[in-house]
Formats: C-alpha cells, structure tokens, sequence
C-alpha cells in the first residue's frame, strides 16, 4: 500500500510516493517515486457540480475541476506556475512535475489517474472504502449524496 510522503528540502516541500517494508527492526519506509513539488492553494469557494447525468469518468474530471477552480484555478486550471491537464493526467509546473495539496489529500499525476481508474473489488462496503479512500487520497473532499451519486455509477 502506497502513499504519499512530502519532505522539507531548503524551505520547499516536495511530494514522493512511498511505501512501507517491514523488517526485523520494524518498519522501513521505501521511496518508489518523486511525485513533484507541492503546491497548496487556498480554498476560496465551496461549490459542487452536479454529476447526476455523467458516466463515473466524466463525473471525476467535473468534480476534481470544480475543487481546483474552488481552490483558486483558472477555468483552463492554471494557477501560477502550475498547469492542469484532466484529459493527458498530467500536473506540471512549468515543465516539471507538481502536488496540489486539497483538503486532506494531495492531486497529482498518480493519484489522479489511482481515482480514475479504479476498480472496486469485494462485497459494497469494501468497495465503498477503496472508493472513498481514492477519491480522499486525491483531495476530493465529497458530499455524502455526491459519493452515493458516484459509488452508484462504478459498482454495478
């Protein structure tokens, strides 16, 4: 199980996907990939996009471009520096590679893709957590009925 790490390097902090081994005296943290600098906007609007009409893959897309334009994005989601592109997955600051720090998670290239393409496997409840979990670990923060909405589309 894989998540993200952020490290202070000169006063900047920068995002990695670790993963934790165990050995004989405990738990080692492994680096498996540097996912960019960090980039922590400021939520200034608290709207939510109906995604009643969309498929599952449409409806991630609208929400995760509603939350960044809530967090200060243009309507093309540039901030600054920082670019994003829903359709190619990728989150670039200038050429290189960046983390949106969202509410309790963090959008980048990893875990926007980790959202879309996720496959709930297991009785509902299971399902539900691997969805929720996903979907937080990208920085989508949800209303229950907008999660319903959306858990209702993958799981069939």
């Amino acid at each position: 199980m894989a998540f993200v790490r952020i490290k202070k390097l000169k006063g900047k902090e920068y995002a990695y996907l670790v993963e934790n081994e165990w050995t004989i005296n405990g738990s080692r943290q492994k680096v498996k990939a540097y996912l960019g600098r960090v980039v922590k906007p400021l939520r200034e609007k608290e709207k939510i996009t109906d995604i009643q009409d969309l498929d599952y893959k449409d409806a991630v897309i609208a929400l995760v471009k509603q939350e960044l334009v809530n967090h200060g994005f243009s309507e093309d989601l540039k901030y600054d520096c920082v670019t994003v592109d829903l359709v190619e997955q990728k989150i670039l600051n200038g050429k290189r590679n960046a983390v949106i720090a969202l509410n309790e998670g963090f959008l980048c290239s990893q875990t926007l893709k980790d959202a879309l393409e996720i496959q709930p496997t297991g009785h509902e409840e299971k399902a539900g957590i691997q969805l929720a979990k996903a979907l937080l670990e990208s920085g989508l923060r949800l209303p229950k009925d907008t999660f319903v909405q959306l858990f209702e589309k993958i799981y069939k």
